[in-house]
């Protein structure tokens, strides 16, 4: 190569190298690599979800198992105890007593009749006339009662720590879920409109990319944690 060619060589190389350097890839109006322990950490917490999930599959088709030799052969009455003792675990290991009873009948019940071909025992008449009698003293009771009597009442059947007060503490509790879901879920309503203007103008103040909206934009994130 002539020294003629190779100063054109050097000269081309020189406005290459240059345009590489202004090429900087940007994601959402920042250099790529600003966003690297975002996408490290994304990919972190995916894959570690993606694991316990496929631990917490494994243990609740063992929980079925499990839950399918307790129920099988079993009547009316006796399949209402199980369901009954399986709900105040629920709500030892943490759970409400309307979440404890939604994991027996979605989680762990609907599963089992799918999947070895149980059936729930049916309430006989007589036993559905107790109940229904059983349920309508009980409510009748719960209607004279404030919501902080009911309060009162739950904590002193956890006091006493019998299984008869633990699952008379879970019906009181789940009359005041019943009570309160009401308010619950207006809360909600009201919780969820206004996540949904934030995220609104948050998309707003990124698209602007203005110094006064990331200056806004930075005191949401300071505020949020």
């Amino acid at each position: 190569m002539t020294k003629s060619s190779q100063a054109v060589a050097t000269a081309v190389n020189s406005v290459v190298a240059s345009a590489v350097a202004e090429s900087v890839l940007m994601l959402h109006g920042k250099p790529a690599s600003d966003w690297d322990s975002t996408i490290f950490q994304l990919g972190f917490d995916s894959c570690k979800a993606v694991s316990a999930q496929e631990i917490a599959e494994r243990s609740l088709a063992s929980c079925h198992v499990a839950a399918f030799d307790l129920v099988k052969g079993l009547n009316y009455v006796e399949f209402q105890y199980v369901r009954s003792q399986f709900i105040i675990g629920g709500v030892d290991s943490g759970m409400t007593a309307g979440a404890a009873e939604q994991v027996w009948d979605v989680k762990v019940i609907k599963p089992v009749c799918a999947q070895f071909g149980f059936v729930r025992p049916k309430s006989q008449e007589k036993d559905a006339v107790r109940k229904a009698e059983a349920e309508a003293k009980r409510r009748a009771e719960f209607e004279k009662l404030s919501d902080t009597e009911l309060e009162n009442k739950v904590d002193a059947l956890v006091a006493q720590g019998s299984k008869s007060a633990m699952a008379q503490a879970t019906k009181v509790t789940a009359e005041l879920e019943k009570r309160q879901k009401p308010i619950l879920d207006a809360e909600q309503v009201a919780r969820k409109a206004t996540v949904d203007k934030i995220i609104e103008r948050v998309r707003e103040l990124a698209k602007a990319k203005t110094a006064d909206a990331d200056a806004l934009l930075t005191q949401v994130a300071l505020l949020l944690g």
